[in-house]
């Protein structure tokens, strides 16, 4: 029915559209089981295996959910413990995956960047000493964190209001982050950020720093504003997808568009299977179907794109 869908064809590249009511793929409930989530946060499914990684921040692990449906602990222990030793995790926020298997964990209670390996039981420190501060070597509250092409290490730096960028070796002694973009204080200036919670930004050919969706300084629930924007990706379009947090819903802004287009949530709080609760992040598989970090209903939603 056209009723149970947003259409796109007519505002966006792509002639995209998705179900509006979406499908549970992980959470059932609160709590510590393999297919329950407590406050989910960073979404990743990666390219190749098309396998989901979430962030199972409360429960101190990242969950990995395969295409037939398995569910495993990728980092972190099973049963939710939390710590600051190497098999252990605290609180953590976001996740990279690579087509092996190894994971790449935003450890931000522990300052720094853990890398599991598959079946690994222990994690390795890969960026951050581990304690809280603003040296190089060190991270306050990191947050996201996604790995470039020459697998530097890339991590919005939360409280230090900065992205850094870590070389693919580390060595505790000597590995230091390097600046690329912010460290100039929280602030609305092109060389300042403000509780950057992503990774991914553009400058142009005079390295201008670009605004591609809402209204600097100015949270709203217009089609032109956002209120906490969380998680982002972009499709081979070049349309951008936000989680826009606190107005509950996925916004999607069409290159060079000023407003955005609701494709997922109502706008409001609530748990029905076309509404979310706090949404964290957005992912797509290799079919465009739409993944939702549901935070607050603990829960991954699936929206399905209708051909």
């Amino acid at each position: 029915m056209e009723g149970e869908i947003y259409s796109v064809k007519i505002l966006g590249p792509g002639n995209l559209k998705w179900s509006r009511k979406g499908i549970t793929i992980i959470g059932n409930g609160y709590g510590s089981d393999p297919d329950q989530l407590q406050f989910p946060a960073g979404l990743f499914i990666e390219p190749k295996t098309q396998i989901l990684y979430v962030a199972d921040v409360s429960n101190n692990r990242v969950q990995k959910h395969y295409p037939n449906g398995k569910i495993e602990t990728a980092a972190g222990q099973a049963n939710g413990a939390s710590g600051s030793t190497s098999d252990k995790l605290d609180g953590p926020r976001d996740i990279f995956a690579d087509e092996h298997e190894n994971v790449f964990v935003v450890d931000s209670g522990n300052q720094r960047i853990q890398s599991w390996a598959k079946n690994a039981k222990t994690g390795k420190t890969v960026a951050g000493n581990g304690s809280a501060g603003a040296t190089l070597n060190e991270f306050n509250r990191p947050y996201r964190v996604v790995l470039d092409t020459k697998k530097n290490i890339l991590v919005a730096d939360l409280q230090n209001q900065r992205i850094t960028r870590w070389p693919s070796t580390y060595d505790p002694r000597t590995s230091l982050g390097t600046i690329i973009a912010g460290g100039n204080g929280a602030g609305l200036n092109p060389y300042q950020l403000n509780n950057p919670t992503v990774t991914q930004w553009n400058m142009d050919t005079y390295g201008n720093k670009n605004i591609y969706a809402g209204i600097p300084g100015r949270p709203g629930n217009s089609a032109a504003q956002l209120q906490s924007p969380e998680g982002l990706t972009l499709d081979k379009y070049g349309n951008l997808y936000i989680a826009d947090c606190q107005n509950h819903r996925i916004q999607m802004f069409c290159p060079y568009s000023v407003y955005g287009i609701t494709i997922a949530g109502t706008g409001q709080m609530g748990n029905d299977t076309n509404e979310l609760y706090y949404p964290l992040d957005v992912a797509f598989d290799s079919e465009m179907n739409l993944y939702v970090t549901d935070t607050y209903n603990y829960r991954i939603q699936k929206f399905e794109r209708i051909q």
